[in-house]
């Protein structure tokens, strides 16, 4: 539990973005993700997490591929084009037959999401999420 604890403690000024458009699943991911980080906001499409992306510049953004309006996909390479450095985790499911190659992110998850292999790709992630690149 220790490592979790430092963990947290690394990354709780980090600033994330959850993009999901299924309401069950967006409302307990932030609930885990509130644990994590002291600050969190989420969007319910990829448009709608575009333009929070461009008030706010999050360091780091998870979402889904499959929504309405813009898909993840979409609004994580116009995320990149604004942002080379922030880190983006996508989260979907296995059956939405996405080919990982073609998706700009730094991690990929497959749905259901097991919380202990989200840790993992944070303890992977922990020095580009911490390296200041201004």
């Amino acid at each position: 539990m220790s490592e979790f604890k430092q963990l947290r403690e690394d990354l709780s000024s980090i600033c994330v973005l959850y993009v999901e458009d299924e309401e069950k699943i967006r409302e307990e991911t932030l609930k885990f993700l509130k644990k994590i980080f002291s600050c969190v906001d989420s969007a319910i499409n990829g448009e709608e997490g575009l333009k929070l992306f461009k008030e706010k510049g999050y360091r780091l953004v998870i979402a889904d591929l499959k929504m309405p309006k813009m898909n993840g996909r979409e609004m994580l390479y116009k995320i990149r084009e604004i942002n080379k450095d922030a880190v983006l985790i996508v989260m979907s499911a296995s059956d939405s037959n996405v080919d990982v190659t073609t998706t700009v992110c730094d991690a990929y998850l497959n749905k259901p999401v097991m919380f202990t292999d989200f840790l993992k790709t944070l303890e992977s992630l922990r020095g580009k999420l911490l390296s200041n690149p201004d």
